[in-house]
Parts: C-alpha cells; structure tokens; sequence
C-alpha cells in the first residue's frame, strides 16, 4: 500500500470515528458577528484572547511571572518541582499584564492555572446564587479548555517545526503570526480533521450559555441537557428552536453517513479490486 493511500484511509478512518456521536448546542450569544472560524493559528489567538479578556474584567491577569512558570512547566514535562511552583502560585495585587501573549500552549498553561484561581476564589468568597453558579461553570469550561488547547497548540507547534517561523504560526504574537501567513511562500498548514473539529467546537461556543444540548450517540442512546432557571417563554422558544435543529442535523447526519460509506468502498474498490 503506498503512503498516499494509507494517509487517506487514515482521514476517512478519523471522520469516521467523529461521527460516532452528534452533539446539538443551542447557544445564547450577544453580539455575533456571522464570521467562519478563521485559520487555525488565527483561532488560537481568538480564543486565547477571548479567555484572557474574560479573565481580565474580573482582575486575573496573564503575569510574565506566571508565564515563566508555564514554560518551564512545558519544558520539563511531570517534574513535581515545576507542578508544585504552579499550584502554589497566586496572583500578586498590581502585577502588570504581560505582552509575551501568544496563541501556543505556554499561553493556555497560564490561562488554564489562571482560571483555576479564579474558580478558587469564587469558590472560597461567593455567596451561592444563581449568578455564582453561570460564572463558576464558565471558568470550568475555561480550565477544561485550557487543557486541550495548551495540548494542541503544542501538537501543531511540533509538527510546524519544520516550517521556516513555525514559532510565528503556533507561538508567536499576533502581528508576528499575521507576518509569518502573508510571507512568500506561504506555509502550509495540515491539520488533523479531529483537532479542528475540537477546536471550532470550542471557538464557535467561546463563553456563551448554552441552553440546550443533545448528544446522540450511533448505539441509539441520546442524551439532553437543559440549563436551569430560564423564563417560561424564553424555554418555550429556545426549546422549539432545538428540536428543528436537531431535527436538521439528524437529516446531516445520515449523509454524511452515506458519504463516508461510498468514499470506503470506492478506497476499497481502488486498492483492493482487480487491476487492469
């Protein structure tokens, strides 16, 4: 089998796999702006600027201390002594941002140790309430997503290594990024079709709430989440709003089912059928 046949298997095989399960969100967003998720290094900056600024309105911010710690923490892999200078450290009253902000994953270390003292504080200073509880749920998302992305970005900055400025495309600064994209020749970038998925799931919902969720899965079990405390009318709304949705993405979904299978028999049939 020739390696163009087996990278292709292996991208069918990986969409394949992500249509094992269906997930419908319904989202409440102010503001939208109607955009498509931009290129991959561009969205990283987007929702790491997202995070951040989120972060910042409630006075946590991305310290050039805290971003030391997270390299080195990269750097070094599961060396406790690193781990253990992250978990002790805290926000200092009047520390300056930094602007070594990036969209690679010494960036979402830090935004991900920045949101789990901001769940912290709440946490420990919070009277319970129904507002305690949207802003306590956003930060979890922020920390899970942190994870991901700071893995992700680190993934793509290993593979880019190879490309002249892969530190611009998956570790530099925005102008430095912009710079690296518009240069001659253009980089080009492959990404796996399960990170991108994951990551335009993750910037297509950004911090809003999402008020309904349904995840159907191919075995036929089907799971629906609903966010508590909404008026009468607006559940009605929104409730409706979902079930044509999910309705419309069953009917994409069983086409997409019915394409991956003609694309498998037609790899099939080139590898495996008679020659001539």
């Amino acid at each position: 089998m020739a390696a163009g046949d087996a990278e292709w298997i292996d991208r069918i095989r990986s969409i394949a796999e992500s249509l094992l399960t269906l997930e419908v969100n319904t989202i409440e967003k102010e503001n939208m702006s109607a955009s498509k998720m931009p290129e991959m290094p561009f969205a990283l900056h987007q929702i790491a600027e997202l995070y951040r600024g989120s972060l910042r309105s409630r006075r946590f911010v991305i310290t050039d201390a805290l971003l030391a710690l997270a390299q080195d923490r990269i750097e070094h892999g599961e060396d406790h002594s690193r781990l253990d200078a992250l978990k002790a450290w805290t926000p200092a009253t009047g520390e300056a941002e930094s602007v070594l902000v990036t969209n690679g994953p010494k960036t979402f270390e830090a935004l991900y140790w920045l949101s789990l003292a901001a769940r912290h504080q709440l946490d420990e200073s919070a009277v319970p309430s129904d507002a305690v509880a949207v802003d306590r749920t956003m930060f979890t998302r922020l920390v899970v997503n942190s994870q991901q992305l700071r893995q992700i970005s680190l993934m793509l900055l290993q593979q880019h290594q190879a490309l002249h400025d892969a530190h611009d495309l998956f570790d530099g600064t925005m102008e430095a990024t912009t710079a690296a994209l518009f240069r001659r020749p253009r980089p080009s970038l492959d990404v796996d079709t399960d990170i991108l998925v994951q990551v335009r799931k993750i910037w297509d919902i950004g911090l809003e709430r999402v008020t309904f969720q349904t995840a159907l899965q191919v075995d036929g079990d089907v799971l629906v989440r609903v966010a508590p405390n909404m008026e009468a009318s607006k559940r009605a709304f929104f409730a409706e709003l979902h079930r044509s949705t999910v309705e419309t993405a069953l009917a994409q979904w069983h086409g997409l089912f019915a394409l991956i299978g003609s694309l498998v028999s037609e790899v099939g049939r080139t590898l495996f059928g008679p020659r001539t």
